[in-house]
């Protein structure tokens, strides 16, 4: 059905484009003056004539003609009189030809025409020279050109964006047809910000450049992912909680971490997020992973001041832009895409116990042994009923339990088609993912009409963009993966009906009191249990995008853009637990059992308004080039959110929150505003002297509402200096030399993403109290008027190189300040708060990125395609420190240190004793580093006591205190840095070939030098619960008596291990992020036969594996996983 509206709408636009064809010329002339016929055809067709009137003195045509367009009644009027035309801004500019013998001596006049070779389009403009410098022209609007040469003469075709032509003339009779093909290495010499384009050989900014080829070689999953797999820069912090949740979005930074985190939650969004730019509008990460990788043309990563400056008030984290196909005129053309694979779950980092050995480790551990005859009759029980289970043959497989191949489909459709006049195109996609845990999903359909229309002048340009999106996104009622690792092997799953089990079991658990051991008996619950009820736990999101532009060629060389765009967003939130869900099973009370079973309800809107007005000119004149822009950019976004909690549902199938007995107990209807504004002015220009010389300038003012009314404005520059060596006249003689060039920018760019009311005093009303029926209001926030802008300072030296031919690679190297820091600082309690936002923090980051390319060979064969191989490879190296902190970050700093000092013993089964009470402690709060923020030091500092190991003798782990002695008392003030977590390499490298039609893609990914603390060790082996699963090592590398030089200590020791170094690992990985296998279909005659433009058929697949110096678990939430897919590509 949805297909069928698609091919319905498109036959509606395309006999509208017929309407707007350009106007036909009809004419009927018999020996009238040619100056008369002129009129005539500027009456009919718009265009004014530019001559002088001496050449047409007397001239007298005869002609009759129906229908023709401007170039054939042009060609009819002037045939035979030594007259030609030249076009240009709507003008036709008439001039005698030059054919006399003085000067072209023998030549003849060549004519032909240039046609585009993926949709067989006229080309204008492209520059067509004669060998010898003789003459040159540039195609027209219909791609037809006219030269004078002779035979054996060569003729080369130029054009930005494609592969340079060479053809020789065998006859000048002959009409010369041209077909260019697109070429990535040409796509690569323009820069796009986004706001204005311009040749990238005289850019001055460090970016990099994705084509729609090259994204695809990636990998399909998603244009994120690709992007991973290209730029190394460019990284996505593995979340080893969510793993491969579909509904989770990934953590990305670009060039480091350029904020400092929030300790309070006053950041609405990641600071150090990417500023994502689709079609020259902001938009969301979200709607980029939900991009059709197919829909994009073109992706340019901006991260330098030079580069991205023009976004200055958003553009501290880096820059990505986007730029989705356009339709093309012609007939009616059809894409299609379909990837179809499956989400494998990848639980290769657990090593877990089965189900005898877990029953030894709890025997070895003593928990089956009490002094207490009484007790250790039911121990033996307990055990022995264990045991017989081991023996029968019970080994359940808890974790395979709530996981599943997840089908991954995505299916898009494109219609295009119109003339040169009007353009549409048309997409629907369908993107469902079923993830790795059973019930949980993702699932999206979009859809999107593209209408553009340029007026017969050309110098009128109207693109309308509207998209809609609705997507649906559904977590696992199976609940939380780490439940099902935690579960003994030895316990049964479901019943000998095949029904899941509520209580698995009930056993003696030991607990340490005062007064020495006590054992309680213990129900241990299913996790499996709770899919098995009315239970879910879904969003739903519809956005309403609409982009519009116009673009005015005001006159040669001036152009005027204008953008609007509106977004529109709706979110809905649904969660409902029944009464029967085991969460309730606290709620024991004849009152609390009435309120078992809870419906969480949320909803919200946002809209999103954003202007922009860009001028620009530019112009070549001798040996100089110049491009200025100018203009202004305002947005506004607006947010609405609303939530609240019912409870108390007799029944399970009670699934709406009016059905709940009352609102959640002490708790009311929930909801948050927030308006975004800002607006600001730039200025930008680039110029060249001779190709040799290049200096970008770039100035932004720009005022947000997130800072202080004192400093709204901000004053955010650049500027970037290039130098083309292989210009040079000393270098032009070295034959070998291709490229040679230097760049040095510098320049600072904002931060936003914060909170919006961070720098404004808030209050809230009190509705609990009133007085004389009115309501007072409380302060919540206190306001700092003096909040300035967190600016980033960005200074970038480069060098560009290309040898042989072959050899491609780009240097870089960066330093990054952010100055101005926005953190939390400390203020008097008498205040009514303890901290406030404030600008005292400094964050820097410097780092080296390498890129090189080599093109081992490429061989032109049939139907205009290629035979070449490819190798490339890339590090990138990045260090962050903190140069400032503020008092508040300091005072975390101490609370950290005070948690993971507590003065307690623990004993194996997760009970502490404090100095004055018996409390409950959570071991991972001491077990693990805290995240320290010390000035002078890396934020991705590890910090911990070191540790010389486990001694022989005794089985206890010695510590090295500061001044060197060594001890066995851990001490916090012993702490210092013994990793890091960022890696000093990363990477990535691997070929792309393509032989007779097959393709085959790989790319691998790397990191070296970096640390983990591998928690895993310490949570699964040391401090495990014994009475859950536990990692295999826990029997194989333990201390077991004196001599043993083992890594763990004694298993029967019930103290708790304290974070030292000896759980910290080089972290070094190789990753096989995507590879792709394939063969182009359209090879095939009966292919081509049968209608198709493209055809291409691949299996690829993504994260197939993961080689690692550290087994520690990955995905303790949501597993992780490997994704295979099949992908087919149809044009026609």
């Amino acid at each position: 059905m949805k297909l069928l509206l698609v091919l319905s709408l498109c036959a509606i636009l395309q006999s509208f484009a017929a309407t707007t064809y350009g106007q036909k010329i009809n004419l009927d002339e018999k020996d009238a003056p040619i100056g008369q016929v002129f009129r005539k055809i500027r009456q009919q067709s718009g265009y004014d004539f530019l001559y002088n009137g001496e050449l047409l003195t007397g001239i007298k045509v005869t002609l009759k003609l129906r229908d023709a367009s401007i170039d054939e009644a042009l060609n009819a009027t002037i045939k035979g009189l030594g007259l030609t035309y030249n076009i240009s801004d709507k003008i036709i500019y008439l001039s005698k030809a030059t054919t006399s013998v003085s000067s072209h001596g023998q030549d003849s006049l060549i004519t032909g025409k240039v046609l585009d070779a993926a949709y067989k389009k006229p080309l204008p403009g492209v520059t067509v020279s004669v060998s010898g410098g003789k003459s040159s022209a540039q195609t027209l609007t219909d791609g037809t050109f006219r030269v004078y040469g002779r035979p054996g003469s060569v003729l080369t075709f130029t054009y930005l964006g494609y592969a340079q032509r060479q053809v020789k003339i065998t006859s000048t009779k002959i009409p010369v047809n041209i077909i260019l093909e697109e070429s990535v290495s040409e796509m690569k010499g323009v820069v796009v910000n986004g706001i204005f384009t311009r040749k990238a050989e005289t850019a001055t900014g460090s970016q990099t450049t994705v084509t729609k080829e090259k994204l695809l070689e990636a990998g399909t999953v998603n244009v994120i992912q690709s992007l991973r797999n290209i730029d190394p820069s460019f990284s996505i912090i593995d979340n080893s909680v969510v793993g491969s949740n579909p509904n989770a979005l990934p953590d990305i930074n670009l060039r480091g971490q350029s904020g400092i985190p929030d300790l309070n939650g006053n950041f609405a969004t990641n600071p150090n997020l990417p500023l994502f730019i689709l079609d020259g509008f902001e938009t969301t990460l979200q709607r980029v992973i939900d991009l059709d990788p197919y829909r994009v043309e073109r992706i340019d990563i901006l991260k330098d001041a030079a580069a991205k400056a023009v976004y200055g008030a958003k553009a501290a984290n880096g820059v990505v832009v986007i730029q989705t196909t356009r339709p093309i005129p012609g007939k009616i053309r059809i894409n299609y895409n379909a990837n179809i694979g499956y989400d494998m779950p990848d639980l290769s980092s657990y090593n877990m116990a089965n189900a005898a050995q877990k029953l030894e480790v709890e025997r070895l551990a003593g928990i089956y042994t009490s002094p207490d005859a009484a007790v250790q009759y039911g121990l033996t029980n307990d055990y022995n009923l264990l045991l017989a289970n081991v023996i029968s043959g019970v080994n359940t497989d808890w974790m395979a339990k709530p996981l599943q191949n997840g089908v991954v489909q995505r299916h898009s459709i494109r219609v295009e088609g119109g003339d040169q006049s009007f353009t549409y195109g048309v997409t629907a996609t369908i993107n469902n993912t079923n993830g790795v845990m059973k019930g949980s999903s993702s699932n999206t359909f979009s859809g999107n009409v593209n209408l553009n229309y340029r007026s017969l002048s050309r110098k009128f340009n109207v693109m309308n963009d509207f998209t809609v999106q609705n997507r649906k996104g559904a977590n696992s009622p199976w609940g939380t993966f780490s439940d099902y690792v935690d579960m003994n092997p030895y316990l049964l799953y479901e019943d000998g009906n095949g029904n899941i089990l509520k209580n698995v079991v009930t056993q003696r658990k030991a607990y340490i009191n005062l007064n020495g051991l006590s054992y309680q008996n213990a129900t241990v619950l299913n996790p499996a249990y709770n899919s098995t009820l009315n239970t879910f736990d879904l969003t739903t999101t519809n956005t309403f995008t609409n982009n519009t532009s116009l673009d005015w060629l005001i006159a040669r060389g001036f152009r005027a853009v204008g953008r609007f765009s509106y977004t529109k967003q709706i979110d809905e939130a649904d969660k409902f637990l029944p009464a029967e869900h085991t969460s309730f099973l606290a709620f024991s009370t004849p009152v609390a059992v009435t309120r078992r079973g809870s419906y969480t309800k949320g909803n919200g809107k946002s809209d999103a308004y954003d202007g922009q007005l860009n001028l620009s000119y530019g112009n070549v004149f001798n040996k100089h080039s110049i491009t200025l822009n100018g203009g202004a950019t305002v947005s506004q976004i607006t947010g609405l959110s609303n939530t609240y909690v019912t409870e108390g549902f007799a029944n399970q199938n009670l699934d709406l929150p009016s059905l709940g007995l009352q609102y959640q107990l002490n708790s009311r209807l929930l909801g948050t505003e927030s308006t975004v504004r800002d607006m600001g002015f730039f200025a930008a220009t680039n110029y060249s002297f001779d190709q040799r010389y290049n200096v970008d300038l770039t100035y932004r003012l720009s005022q947000s509402s997130l800072y202080g009314s004192q400093n709204r404005w901000a004053n955010l520059w650049s500027a970037g200096v290039s130098w083309n060596l292989h210009h040079e006249s000393f270098l032009k003689k070295i034959e070998w030399v291709d490229q040679i060039r230097l760049r040095a920018s510098t320049g600072f760019t904002g931060t936003q993403g914060f909170n919006p009311y961070m720098s404004v005093g808030t209050y809230t009303y009190i509705r609990d109290l009133t007085y004389s029926g009115n309501n007072g209001v409380s302060l919540i926030s206190l306001a700092n008027p003096d909040l300035k802008w967190q600016r980033k300072q960005d200074n970038n030296f480069g060098l560009d190189f290309g040898i042989f031919k072959k050899v491609s690679g780009r240097v870089d190297y960066y330093v990054a300040n952010t100055d101005g820091a926005l953190t939390d600082i400390t203020i008097p309690l008498s205040t009514g708060f303890s901290t406030f936002k404030a600008n005292l923090g400094k964050v820097e980051n410097k780092g080296i990125e390498l890129n090189l390319n080599y093109n081992v060979f490429q061989k032109a064969i049939k139907n205009n395609k290629y035979n070449s191989l490819t190798i490339f490879a890339s590090a990138a190296k990045n260090k962050n420190t903190l140069k400032e902190i503020s008092n508040a970050l300091q005072a975390y700093n101490k609370r950290q240190n005070d948690l993971s000092n507590l003065a307690q013993v623990i004993d194996i089964y997760g009970n502490a004793i404090s100095r004055d009470s018996i409390i409950a402690v959570n071991k991972a709060a001491i077990s693990r580093p805290k995240i320290l923020y010390v000035q002078g030091q890396s934020m991705n500092a590890i910090y911990a006591v070191p540790s010389l190991g486990i001694d022989p003798a005794t089985g206890r782990e010695v510590f090295r205190k500061l001044d060197g002695s060594t001890t066995y008392d851990w001490d916090i003030n012993d702490q210092v840095v013994v990793g890091n977590s960022l890696p000093k390499w990363q990477g990535n490298f691997g070929f792309n070939l393509t032989y007779n039609g097959f393709r085959v893609n790989a790319i691998f990914r790397y990191q070296f030098g970096g640390q983990v603390y591998n928690s895993t060790l310490v949570d699964r082996v040391e401090n495990a619960n014994i009475y859950n699963n536990v990692d295999l090592r826990v029997l194989t590398a333990r201390w077991q008596k004196p001599g043993d030089h083992a890594f763990f200590k004694d298993i029967a020791d019930r103290s708790t291990t304290r974070v030292s170094s000896r759980f910290v690992e080089d972290n070094n990985t190789l990753t096989l992020g995507s590879l792709q296998i394939g063969y182009d279909l359209d090879n095939l005659a009966s292919i081509r036969k049968l209608g198709f433009s493209q055809l291409r058929a691949s299996i690829s697949s993504s994260e197939l594996f993961q080689l690692s110096t550290v087994r520690i678990e990955r995905g303790t939430a949501y597993p992780f996983a490997r994704t295979v897919q099949f992908t087919l590509n149809a044009n026609f």
